[in-house]
């Protein structure tokens, strides 16, 4: 029997996907990919369900979560593939197995990186995070104003909240700040405190909005690799300590002085000595939270992303 297994191609170990979920209708399909049970409020089937209500066609959404073999396979309509995760950085599984983002096998790619291809789009894990996928213009250009407009009362000093840290991007800033302010460590990681589930029923965003300061580093350092961390600290008045994306994230599109970036070669001590002004010196804190998080520039980006999508989404269901 272990003979026979030797000799079987490597593909046959990896015909079942991780996880399949799939809308009523079984118009709208997905696989390897962490979602809502409920299909119907995935962003990108909300998308389609707005902007294509007569669409016929299925579609099939992949994520990263096994290897490429199953996404190589036939399906019956079309094959779309998105990532929130960091499939650039080198010398890694997701590297090796979706770095190339799966383009000679599906009609569609999506992720953070700059790809020059006719079947790719930018369209990082962000957006679908701040803004609901059925927004028009004037409601995107609303939702930058909220977020430059936020404030909180806040009643505790730091947070960071992550399951784990593979590349020690938490911990480099933790241990950067942990003697000088109060980190209540509220996920999985060196957890301290058991707020998150217990008073806020695990509710992230509200439990965010009561501290002053979030660790949101990234999980690793990849140029344009930005996710929701940052952006969750924005809409909750949260004044982000940050480390990743070669510490110039989204460039033109985040205000830069809204943002304590923390050096992982060098010396912080004057990140040390403006987290310290900021966490003793009211004026000084309400002086930083009253700037603009994003800059106008945000809100025709974000535009162009939704109306681009729209074009490529119509583009497959018309080959």
């Amino acid at each position: 029997m272990i003979s026979i297994l030797k000799h079987l191609p490597l593909e046959y170990f990896f015909n079942k996907p991780k996880t399949f979920n799939q809308t009523t209708d079984k118009l709208y399909r997905e696989y390897n990919q962490w979602g809502p049970d409920d299909l119907e409020q995935q962003w990108f089937v909300r998308f389609m369900r707005h902007h294509f209500p007569e669409n016929k066609t299925v579609v099939n959404f992949f994520g990263p979560l096994r290897t490429p073999f199953f996404l190589k396979r036939k399906f019956e309509g079309k094959k779309v593939f998105y990532t929130a995760e960091d499939v650039e950085h080198p010398r890694t599984q997701l590297n090796l197995y979706y770095g190339d983002y799966c383009l000679d096998y599906v009609d569609l790619a999506m992720g953070f990186g700059e790809v020059k291809n006719k079947k790719y789009l930018r369209f990082p894990y962000w957006i679908t995070t701040t803004f609901a996928p059925e927004m028009d213009e004037q409601q995107i250009r609303d939702r930058v104003r909220e977020i430059n407009e936020v404030h909180y009362e806040k009643s505790n000093e730091c947070v960071l909240i992550n399951k784990h840290d593979p590349g020690k991007t938490r911990e480099l800033v933790y241990d950067g700040v942990k003697d000088i302010l109060h980190v209540k460590l509220a996920g999985a990681w060196r957890n301290n405190t058991r707020e998150l589930w217990d008073q806020y029923g695990n509710d992230k965003a509200a439990y965010l909005r009561t501290f002053k300061f979030n660790i949101c580093a990234e999980n690793d350092n990849t140029e344009r690799y930005v996710t929701e961390k940052l952006f969750d600290a924005f809409l909750a008045g949260c004044i982000p300590l940050y480390y990743g994306s070669n510490n110039d994230p989204e460039p033109g599109l985040i205000n830069r002085d809204a943002v304590i970036f923390w050096n992982k070669e060098g010396n912080n001590e004057e990140n040390r000595k403006k987290v310290l002004a900021l966490k003793n010196d009211e004026s000084c804190y309400r002086r930083f939270i009253s700037q603009p998080r994003l800059l106008p520039a945000a809100e025709d980006y974000v535009i162009d992303r939704y109306a681009k999508l729209k074009e490529h989404f119509a583009r497959i269901l018309n080959e």
